[in-house]
């Protein structure tokens, strides 16, 4: 009974949750997120809770503009309270719905509050890689003030990203000083007055910080009293933060001067200023140099006192830490071993097409090397079909292409014709199947000199002597092998030796040469041939 009742209730809620919701309008919505924005500077636990009403209220309602906005005062005010895990959880909805509605202004922000807990927690490679995509995006932000806002934010974190990563302090400076450039050009209107000096003492803050750092103290001084007069003025609503930041930076500075007097007042004023405004990280400073400045100053019981504030506020802040950085931790693992994934499957998949490609290729190209080989085959066999014996060949004169003196022999017609007659019979008595067959030797019997009868060959059979012997070895082994199917299964060697070459590797090169095909390639396809005859 009691369990149906408070599901009853829970029902009721949900309903009148929803009717509620429904009922509120987009500009309704609108108002109470400027009243979120005006409470954030000094109120910012206020602030954190009416966001997240307004953001539920929005997100009922679809609206992304409503939702995306209470997502950039969550991010920045989460931030300032030290919970890192909590914007970046929070970032991801944002980036989602900037994009979403082309809101280059909040999705430039959200990358760099996003870089910003990155660094605080330690992953600075992380942290560099937001503020790079923070800096392109406000580099196409089209509204001038927006633009050298989300500029000048963007320069102070790349500030903090170079002193996190121990960057020579010219590179901490630089981005310090291009913050405030950026801040100064924006215009004092209704909209962007506040912004401005946000900025412009914020950039303050960090150059006496650097100051400190270079021990120019008086510099230092400079520009903490600069930030301090802003902060103070009534013009201005920068937030209660900064002024307990720049009150903080003071303290430790008169610490280091030993002022210990100056440093344990301003330390007070910081800490009561704080009270309003929870800012964990800040506090637990002041308590550190309140209770340090005590020491020095004498004050046993004041300094005890803040000791243990501080140790307790310390100790809770690194279990925080501890807790917070698990979050960050998977997040970052899951990221990459997404990307890690990403990239391997796209490597697989490119590296499948371009074995796809390269084996149809390499079929393309070796079906086409076979069906040239096999029309080289062809051409043998067809001449080989049209000769049952190697035919006398005419004494024909043919044109040699160089005349000169120098390159032509002038050899008699009836010489020529007679050492054609001769050679015609050498062609046919197979006597080049001799080994040893060599110019002279062929000369001698032909009862020629060597002169002559190169150039005979040169001219009317249009080759050197060399490939002319061999030619004719060539032609007298392809013609067994066709005519005489035994020879089909003799070793490569011995057909070798059969038509005078001295070793089978020359007999190969050669034969590939005068026919276009390999031995082998040609005995394996006569056999086929003799196959597809009998079938």
């Amino acid at each position: 009974m009691m369990m149906t009742k408070k599901i009853i209730l829970l029902l009721v809620c949900v309903i009148f949750s929803f009717i509620y919701a429904q009922s509120y309008t987009e500009s309704q919505i609108d108002a109470d997120i400027q009243k979120a924005k005006s409470l954030s500077a000094n109120n910012p636990n206020k602030s954190i809770e009416l966001c997240k009403n307004i953001y539920r209220i929005a997100k009922e309602k679809g609206y992304k503009k409503g939702m995306l906005e209470c997502n950039n005062i969550l991010m920045a005010k989460f931030y300032d309270a030290g919970d890192f895990k909590k914007v970046i959880e929070i970032s991801k909805d944002a980036e989602k719905l900037a994009k979403e509605i082309n809101d280059n202004v909040i999705l430039s922000n959200t990358y760099r509050l996003r870089g910003s807990s990155y660094t605080e927690l330690g992953f600075n490679d992380e942290c560099l890689k937001e503020l790079k995509k923070a800096l392109e995006i406000s580099g196409e932000i089209t509204s001038k003030n927006d633009k050298n806002y989300q500029k000048a934010m963007v320069y102070n974190v790349f500030a903090s990203y170079y002193a996190h990563i121990n960057a020579p302090i010219d590179s901490v400076m630089y981005y310090q000083k291009k913050c405030l450039e950026s801040a100064i050009l924006l215009d004092e209107n209704k909209d962007f007055i506040n912004k401005k000096y946000f900025t412009i003492t914020l950039s303050y803050i960090n150059l006496g910080k650097t100051s400190v750092a270079l021990h120019r103290t008086k510099d230092a001084e400079i520009y903490f009293e600069k930030a301090l007069e802003i902060c103070q003025n009534k013009k201005y609503v920068v937030g209660k933060d900064l002024e307990v930041t720049v009150l903080n930076e003071f303290a430790w500075l008169y610490f280091d001067q030993k002022k210990y007097d100056k440093a344990k007042s301003l330390a007070e004023k910081a800490e009561a200023l704080e009270k309003g405004v929870g800012l964990p990280y800040i506090r637990r400073d002041i308590y550190e140099v309140y209770f340090k400045s005590c020491v020095e100053l004498g004050e046993k019981e004041i300094s005890k006192k803040y000791m243990n504030l501080y140790t307790k506020l310390n100790d809770s802040i690194i279990n925080i830490e501890k807790k917070a950085i698990n979050t960050p931790v998977k997040h970052i693992i899951d990221e990459k071993e997404k990307i890690y994934t990403s990239d391997i499957q796209k490597i697989v998949i490119i590296a499948s097409c371009i074995i796809m490609m390269l084996s149809l290729g390499g079929w393309l190209f070796w079906k086409q090397n076979q069906n040239n080989i096999h029309k080289k085959y062809k051409t043998v066999i067809e001449t080989l079909k049209n000769e049952t014996k190697i035919k006398e060949i005419e004494p024909v004169l043919s044109e040699v292409d160089d005349k000169s003196p120098e390159n032509v022999i002038n050899i008699s017609e009836d010489t020529t014709t007679s050492l054609l007659n001769k050679l015609s019979k050498f062609e046919k008595s197979e006597k080049f199947l001799k080994k040893d067959m060599n110019l002279t030797s062929l000369s001698n019997s032909l009862n020629t000199n060597p002169r002559y009868l190169s150039e005979i060959i040169k001219q009317h059979r249009g080759k050197s002597f060399n490939n002319y012997i061999n030619g004719l070895r060539i032609h007298y082994i392809t013609n067994k092998l066709y005519e005489t199917p035994v020879f089909r299964e003799y070793k490569i060697s011995y057909l070798a030796e059969a038509c005078g070459f001295s070793s089978r590797e020359v007999f190969a090169v050669i034969f590939k040469k005068e026919t276009g095909v390999t031995p082998s390639y040609f005995i394996s396809q006569l056999k086929k041939d003799d196959i597809n005859i009998e079938a």
